[in-house]
């Protein structure tokens, strides 16, 4: 028996892999391991987001227990178009993933150290846009969404 994978990538497409899922004691992380490295996703991303319907695959599930819900499993990403001052990058990030993971990115990729990073917040849309909870889901969306990661301002309203 075999398993088609979908990576969908929102508008670039949907890609098709077909894996042989013969050993269905194999553990869902080494069993995704191989395609993770060849699509050049990194496999907790994957893992983060890897499913049939509703139902989000426990990255230490058994693959058999996995099948129980269909040969045709769903990874999506979603393109972030990240701002910091004056440089922005483009990265697809997991539907599942939280805006968290795409603020770490960001310092990283930005190479904003530590501290620093600690002390910005993500804004949707524009450096004055509202402020994105990094405990929340990025979400599934097509296109790409604008983000900006920026010093927080004062609050709106006198706030404190």
């Amino acid at each position: 028996m075999s398993v088609i994978l979908e990576i969908d990538e929102g508008e670039k497409g949907i890609r098709e892999i077909e894996l042989d899922s013969l050993n269905g004691e194999a553990e869902l992380a080494s069993f995704l391991a191989p395609v993770a490295e060849k699509e050049g996703i990194p496999l907790t991303e994957l893992l983060s987001d890897v499913g049939v319907g509703e139902v989000q695959f426990d990255p230490h599930s058994k693959v058999g227990e996995c099948l129980k819900h269909g040969d045709r499993w769903r990874h999506r990403r979603v393109c972030i178009d990240l701002h910091f001052e004056s440089e922005d990058a483009k990265h697809q990030f997991p539907a599942r993933a939280t805006w968290a993971q795409v603020h770490h990115w960001g310092c990283d990729h930005f190479d904003v150290p530590a501290d620093a990073c600690a002390n910005l917040e993500l804004h949707e849309g524009s450096p004055n846009g509202p402020v994105l909870n990094d405990r929340n889901r990025i979400g599934y969306h097509h296109g790409c969404k604008t983000v900006w990661l920026v010093k927080p301002g004062p609050e709106p309203y006198g706030g404190r």
